[in-house]
Parts: C-alpha cells; structure tokens; sequence
C-alpha cells in the first residue's frame, strides 16, 4: 500500500473476497454519507469488473463506527479486517476517508494481484503531517476541471489534501472574476504567432465542479496569484498599475518580466487588495497564496512613485518595499479570515511569523532555517527534490535538473526542522507546467515520483520497499 500505514498486524488467515458487501456506519456528516454509499454503490463493484471476476456468492459486511481507539493524531483510523467482517474506527471523519482508501487499494491488490485473497490482519494508522499536497501550475498552460479533478483523485488516493493551484503568471491569468472582467478578456490570452492565440481560464462553473468534488476528496485549495511580480497578464488588462505603464501583453515565453505592480501607486495598491478580497472569496479554505518570488526590483529603483514611498515609510531599500506590501495585503486577507502564504523569497522582505513559507530554493535548507530563525510555520518543496517537472532519468533531455525517484524518497523531512519541528507542516510536491502542454504530460512528469512525495508526508519517511509497492500498484492510477 501507499502510503505504508503505520502499523499493520498479520495474521495467518486469508479469505476470498465476495462480490456483494453491505456497509454499515454511524450518523456522520452529509459528505461521508456521500463516500461511503459510493464505496458500497459503486467502488467495489467497479473493483471487481476490472480485475474480471465474475460473481461469487456471500457478503461481507463493512462497519465504520465513531469510537477513541488511542491514536495519537484525530485523523487516524483503526481497521480490523477478520474472515466475515471488516470494522473501520476513528474519532473524526477524516479517518473514515482514510480508511476508505487504505481499503481501496487493499481490495485492488487483492482482486488484481492475490487470487482475489485477502489476508486477515489489524491496521493502525495516521498522519505524520497535516499538508501533504501538490501544486499545478494552469497559468503557463491551462487545465480546467477535466484536468484538475482527475490530478485531485489521485492525490486523494495517496491521502494527499492540500491542492496548491497556480492561477496567475506572466503568461496567464486563469479565473473569471465579475469584478475585473478584463483579466479574462486580456490577460488570459498569450500570443502564439501572428495568427494565433492560446489561453483559457475557470469560469464559475468550472470553478464550482472542481471545489465540489475536492470537498467530497476532503482536499483543500490553496489560490494563488503571484505577486508583485510574475504579473505580466495582469499588466496586460490594468497596464495603469506598472511603474511605467504602456501596452502589455502576456509573455508568450518562458521567464520573468522586469515589469512588476508599482508599489508606489496607491491605485495600484488598492487594486490589489480588492483583487486578493474578490478571488479569497471564491475559496472556502483557510490559505491565501501571494507568490512574491522572483520580482525584480530594476523598475522600482527607477520609480519616482516607488522611491518616494520608501523615503516617506523609512524604508531600507526595495526588499523591505516588498515586505510593506506583503504585509498591506496580509492585513487585508486577515480580516478576511485568511492565512497568507508565499514563495521563500518574502523571508528576505521583512515580513513576520504570521505568514506560511514555501520553502523552494536549491535544497531549501537555507530557507527553512530562515524560517525557524522568523519563527514562521512552513512547507516544504525544495526543487531538487520536489520539482517534478524537473526530469526524472538523467539521459533524457529537459529544461531542468533531474529528480529521480531516488532522490525524492531520500528527503528526510526532519532535517529541516533545525529545533522547532513544531513549525514544519509538511510538504508538497510542485508541477510547473512550461514544458507540458498536454495533460498527460503532467501526468507522465509526476508519475511514480508522486508516490514517494505522498508516503513521505503521511509516514516522515519512504521506507526501501517502496519502488516495489510502486509496481504493484502504479496501473491503478489511470
């Protein structure tokens, strides 16, 4: 299984699984009632016609009871599996959904691998970290709800439950917003030549696809848009908002564009937080993404409006402009009842230990000592491990460097916790998207490598039998 629970005990007993099963639970919430008449609907049976059994009598009975079993994190769960029965407890719903999966892939491996024999045994189970997700970037190129709910299903397989969506870029803006209607008509169409334009973007439908089916995944979003640089299409549509304002279009290459939001312009600047406001709205959950990576700073030096600021604020230099900045829209997002997070790059701004960082530079050691010197919480997904539109074999050609699915299952997550493990809250996996046009692309890029991310961030650790649990289960995950 992947991720590995934390313990299993076997017994010397195996029985044949039956066809038919009948699920029984305890009055839970309205989207477990939903997952668990799913599995005892649809998932099994579906199990069963793939691996290409055909009927066998008898019934299995399958019982999920709310109960305090002694585990040390509330999103445990306890399975008892016996010849006749199979009993699930936790003490919160979440362990129901985990649950749920652990028997997914026991059922798989059984139907698929073993004869359709499942031996008897105890499992005991729980989180090692509460993030434990993946990115998509869909600026560079866009995927919509019939990309993103499939890259969440398999994340929700693997016990995955942060989805970080990368919603704007130099290259894209990629959600409708009723307020700012032209960051769709200008900003989310890149020029590909003279004749031809690529883009697209969610518009609410898609929007309330996706967040329904990653709620019934128990997946969080996590928005973000990149700020103050990384805002080509955003300058596209309110070029009034550079320094030097002129007319803009996305980039149609890859990169970064020295022109950024003027953070001396106090239109701008509420612009932005009305921005932040309209899109945190859209979005259920408790993070707010603002990038603020790679934003060099060339305009601002030559910015009267960006000068004049830092004189009148006392400010060092335009690295603390930034971190005004940073701090302006965390203010904002705040009394909207939101956690900002950002790029690395916000601990050289001077921002506080309110914001979450995602720790990415080279091994992200230096960053994530930062952090803990900040006394800020933190995620980790330094790119030499964590990247995975970095190459995954050494001979093939790419853009980047290579993250093999060695070098992924040889992160140890404790090794950046430098004293204050209470700050690390696990990590994720990135998926940039430059170089993947296609959906199966990305899927081909994450792939087996996605495994590994996810037995780190549930167990600590990828323990050396994982390339072989890989095989058995990886055509599962079609």
């Amino acid at each position: 299984m992947i991720p590995k629970p934390k313990q299993i005990e076997l017994f010397d007993e195996y029985f044949q699984l039956p066809y038919a099963v009948k699920v029984a639970y305890d009055e839970t919430d309205e989207l477990m009632d939903d997952l668990l008449m799913t599995f005892h609907r649809d998932a099994y049976t579906d199990l069963w016609v793939d691996a290409g059994y055909s009927r066998r009598g008898g019934t299995m009975q399958i019982e999920f009871r709310l109960k305090d079993v002694g585990l040390p994190h509330p999103e445990g769960y306890e399975l008892r599996i016996s010849k006749n029965k199979i009993e699930c407890y936790a003490t919160d719903v979440l362990g129901f959904h985990y649950a749920y999966q652990t028997l997914l892939q026991l059922f798989y491996l059984a139907l698929n691998h073993d004869k359709g024999m499942l031996q008897v045994q105890t499992i005991r189970d729980w989180p090692s970290y509460p993030w434990r997700g993946m990115h998509l970037d869909i600026s560079r190129h866009f995927y919509d709800d019939e990309e993103i709910i499939p890259y969440s299903s398999w994340m929700a397989a693997l016990k995955m439950n942060q989805l970080h969506l990368h919603l704007s870029d130099d290259q894209g803006w990629r959600l409708e917003l009723e307020r700012f209607p032209e960051l769709t008509e200008k900003g989310a169409w890149r020029r590909i030549d003279e004749y031809t334009m690529y883009g697209g973007y969610l518009d609410e439908f898609n929007l309330d696809e996706i967040l329904g089916v990653l709620e019934e995944l128990r997946i969080n979003v996590v928005p973000e848009i990149d700020l103050p640089g990384h805002a080509m299409a955003i300058l596209s549509a309110y070029p009034q908002y550079a320094c030097f304002p002129r007319d803009f279009e996305p980039l149609s290459v890859w990169g970064i564009s020295e022109d950024i939001i003027c953070a001396g312009n106090d239109k701008a600047v509420a612009f932005l937080k009305e921005l932040v406001l309209e899109v945190s709205d859209l979005f259920p959950g408790p993070y707010f993404h603002i990038g603020g990576d790679e934003a060099p700073k060339h305009r601002w030096k030559e910015c009267p409006k960006c000068q004049k600021r830092i004189k009148d604020l006392g400010l060092k230099d335009e690295e603390a402009l930034q971190g005004w900045l940073i701090r302006e829209l965390q203010q904002t997002l705040e009394q909207a009842g939101k956690t900002i997070m950002g790029w690395d790059e916000i601990l050289d701004t001077g921002v506080d230990e309110k914001p979450i960082i995602s720790v990415w530079r080279g091994d992200g050691l230096d960053a994530a000592k930062l952090a803990v010197e900040n006394g800020n919480r933190f995620v980790i997904c330094p790119n030499q491990y964590l990247y995975f539109d970095w190459r995954a074999t050494p001979g093939k050609k790419g853009p980047h460097g290579v993250t093999s699915l060695e070098k992924v299952m040889s992160l140890n997550p404790q090794d950046y916790c430098f004293g204050r493990p209470d700050l690390l809250l696990g990590g994720q996996a990135n998926m940039w998207t430059e170089h993947t046009p296609e959906f199966s692309d990305v899927r081909r890029m994450i792939f087996p490598r996605i495994f590994a991310a996810a037995e780190i961030f549930w167990n600590g650790k990828a323990e050396p039998d994982l390339p072989e649990r890989i095989a058995r289960l990886q055509e599962a995950f079609k």
